[in-house]
């Protein structure tokens, strides 16, 4: 037997004690498994601690697990263990970080020790152990590009977003033939958790949540692998039960923030074309993050008092800010805010049509957050209706910026920060060439989606320098997201629009 698998088992242990996933006296436990799963029926029996681990980790924290991971899921493609497909690899590795990864209740208990001391320092644990166990791919992450840049409405955020892979054409000819099982019911259930995964279900052996509750339902706690901001966390209805924006969804926010109040947590609308991907299963999105949003002045206020304020945010997205001290008063204001958007608010003027009562159209994406001892809430609203000329909703984005993103606009993008395909890192790249003379469209199809955008670029530009071209298409996307982000305004930032908007409030006000 090639001692070196061994020694690579070793290390990989050797990860789990020093990062305190497993205890020393678990060393053996896991080493059995890990044999187990590459077939191997014989083990040296050194059980070397290799101290050099320790050294990587803190030399490479973002890629030190990946190399302790490669040599076994190596070895096991070498032994025809597994095939080589990128989600069959990541199957594959998940299982051996399972070997590794505490179970649930140990977590949990871990969880709310923690909590007992601060909020914080339960998330941050949290945060890190789920970095540990891989659940969270920091090499992924690592490769995710991020700017941001100014724009009339103030700082902008960008993150193109390379950690969560894409399928090669075999993974997805292996998926198109896969048995769906129909468990779990969607990628965020709650049996997730432990799930080995198949070629066309991530794998989830290395993933622990958190249950707890929300305004008196069961509701669990766990971060997005696919991180766009810090502690980027998914709240989770166990229930698989569809999502509803009403007031019991804001009344949960809003209790969320009180029990974590260093995070922001908003969620999706629950209408098609305007946002969320998953609707049939109520989620909320997290994080410990300053979204640009929360720096928007007030465009003008409606009520104050000593305990409530009640305003317009000069945003592209139009939305209402409803802040203050008591929780029950914010939660009454913005159910006023939602009841009257909801309920057939029309205005022909500025085509704004509700729907029916089968096909409604009027929704809104909440957003809540703490600041000091004020609730703040953030009402942005939203409108599907979809035309002929524009199948993909009259409020979306427009079809002449598709090239930046087709995809929808969620709770992340709306309050300023984009989460972009990763097919624009490379896509950037060529065009930068194109626009300093060292590359021809014509070579180059791919971009050819970009061309009018990089003549509207040389329109504004006399010429580019290698220097700082790189800070000019950075700030180019900044402004076609800050467009996107007022394609998705129901009231535009014009007189007119502005108007409307005002006749909404007095409707709230009135109710």
């Amino acid at each position: 037997m090639n001692e070196s698998i061994f020694r690579s088992i070793d290390r990989l242990v050797t990860y789990g004690v020093v990062t305190g996933l497993l205890p020393e006296v678990e060393r053996i436990y896991a080493t059995n498994l890990i044999l187990d799963l590459l077939h191997l029926d014989s083990y040296d029996g050194v059980l070397l601690h290799d101290e050099s681990v320790e050294k990587l980790i803190q030399k490479e924290p973002e890629k030190a697990l990946e190399s302790l991971l490669e040599p076994l899921v190596g070895y096991a493609l070498d032994c025809k263990i597994i095939e080589d497909m990128q989600p069959l690899k990541d199957i594959f590795d998940s299982k051996l970080m399972n070997a590794l990864t505490p179970r649930p209740q140990s977590v949990i208990d871990s969880f709310w020790k923690d909590y007992d001391e601060s909020p914080e320092s339960a998330t941050l644990n949290y945060f890190r152990f789920s970095k540990n166990t891989n659940y969270i791919r920091r090499d992924r992450i690592a490769r995710d590009e991020k700017w941001s840049g100014m724009t009339k409405y103030g700082r902008l955020e960008i993150l193109v977003s390379l950690s969560k892979p894409e399928l090669d054409p075999k993974a997805i000819a292996a998926a198109r033939v896969a048995k769906s099982t129909g468990y779990p019911k969607c990628a965020l259930c709650r049996e997730n958790e432990g799930y080995a995964g198949r070629i066309d279900f991530a794998p989830r052996q290395n993933h622990r949540i958190i249950p707890f509750k929300l305004c008196g339902e069961a509701f669990s706690l766990q971060f997005s692998p696919y991180r766009y901001c810090h502690q980027h966390c998914i709240v989770l209805n166990d229930r698989h039960v569809p999502m509803a924006i009403n007031e019991s969804a804001l009344s949960k926010l809003l209790e969320f923030v009180t029990l974590f109040p260093h995070y922001f947590l908003g969620s999706n609308t629950d209408l098609p074309y305007v946002g969320g991907s998953v609707l049939s299963h109520e989620h909320f999105q997290g994080g410990v993050h300053r979204l640009p949003i929360m720096d928007a002045v007030a465009d003008r206020v409606f009520f104050s008092d000593q305990e409530l304020e009640l305003s317009t945010l000069y945003w592209p997205i139009s939305t209402v800010r409803v802040r203050g001290k008591n929780r029950d008063r914010v939660l009454a204001m913005a159910s006023k805010v939602l009841k009257t958007w909801r309920n057939g608010y029309r205005d022909d003027s500025v085509t704004i049509d509700p729907g029916t009562a089968e096909d409604p159209h009027n929704t809104l994406a909440p957003l809540a957050c703490r600041e000091g001892d004020e609730y703040v809430l953030f009402l942005m609203l939203r409108n599907n209706k979809r035309t002929e000329e524009r199948p993909d909703g009259l409020y979306h984005t427009h079809p002449s910026r598709f090239h930046i993103k087709k995809e929808g606009i969620g709770i992340i993008d709306a309050p300023g920060l984009a989460i972009l395909p990763p097919r624009l890192k490379g896509e950037l790249a060529v065009v930068k060439e194109i626009l300093l003379g060292k590359a021809r469209l014509a070579d180059h199809p791919e971009v050819e989606k970009h061309s009018s955008w990089m003549e509207e670029i040389r329109s504004r530009h006399d010429s580019f320098d290698p220097d700082t071209i790189d800070s000019v298409l950075r700030n180019e996307v900044v402004q076609v997201f800050m467009q996107m982000l007022e394609d998705c305004g129901v009231f535009k930032q014009t007189e007119e629009g502005r108007a409307a908007f005002e006749r909404f409030m007095k409707r709230v006000l009135e109710s």
